[in-house]
């Protein structure tokens, strides 16, 4: 009977896990097939029938004459800017409050978390005048700020945290070696600090590749359009809307994201076990 319960409760578990699966992969295989109906196939066809015959005019419409590519350039741009500014400073903002004897580091700990209470769209009018008195507006650094700003503190919490675990004695061996605190925190403390940095640069990376609300706030100019602005450019007048050449565009602008989860997915796993449950 035992042999028996653990069979079914492994049959149970792979069936959960098939059907969470495909819940999951349905959307994304949806979108892209759709992408491949040809623009009469699109208004005539059942939105869930596959298409008759593979249409790629509207993939290679998205890549070579539409404005997409120009879109991706600056996501990528955006993206990667917040992504190396946010763990710069917060990687080594956290290591300090969680190793080093810095007065008042608790409140200052209380202060950066205080920033995960702020809505976002709050700060919209008041980072708007600011931005427009200092011409920073329409530029990347405009779109660049924001996000930065509200990714610095979940990512110093989950830096405190995995630091607050880091081996003291490796600390303190490197130091009776002469190492100075530069050369440890980048030598020594980053290369052991692998999943949660590769965590945190995934999460900064799909939130700032996907967001849509500080570029549409911030941008104007169609040169400097991120990725998710883009997508507006196939509804048309009276709200037509081109489905194929949407969700070609729409595969486009996930399949970036859904390579480095795959590559990564491990890793975030691993970093968010580290800096939250020990926490």
């Amino acid at each position: 009977m035992t042999n028996y319960k653990k069979r079914m409760q492994t049959a149970i578990l792979y069936i959960f896990g098939i059907l969470t699966a495909t819940i999951t992969i349905y959307p994304i295989i949806y979108t892209a097939v759709f992408g491949l109906k040809s623009p009469e196939e699109a208004r005539v066809s059942p939105a869930y029938a596959f298409p008759e015959k593979l249409y790629w005019g509207n993939y290679l419409y998205i890549l070579k004459e539409s404005e997409f590519p120009r879109y991706f350039v600056n996501s990528v741009i955006i993206t990667g800017t917040v992504v190396i500014v946010v763990l710069v400073v917060t990687s080594m903002a956290a290591f300090a409050l969680a190793k080093m004897r810095v007065r008042g580091r608790h409140h200052l700990k209380m202060y950066f978390l205080l920033g995960l209470m702020i809505p976002m769209q709050v700060c919209l009018l008041p980072l708007y005048q600011t931005f427009a008195k200092l011409h920073i507006t329409d530029k990347y650094i405009g779109v660049i700020i924001p996000q930065v700003a509200f990714g610095i503190p979940l990512s110093v919490y989950l830096f405190v945290n995995f630091f607050r675990f880091f081996p003291d004695d490796i600390i303190e061996a490197s130091v009776i070696e002469g190492c100075g605190i530069f050369r440890l925190f980048s030598q020594i403390v980053l290369p052991m600090s692998r999943n949660i940095i590769l965590t945190l640069a995934m999460m900064r990376a799909v939130y700032s590749w996907n967001d849509f609300l500080f570029p549409y706030t911030f941008t104007r100019s169609k040169d400097l359009q991120t990725i998710t602005l883009g997508l507006r450019d196939f509804v048309g007048a009276y709200g037509y809307t081109d489905w194929g050449r949407t969700f070609a565009a729409v595969t486009v602008t996930i399949l970036p994201m859904i390579i480095i989860y795959f590559f990564l997915g491990k890793y975030m796993v691993a970093g968010m076990s580290e800096g939250a449950v020990k926490g």
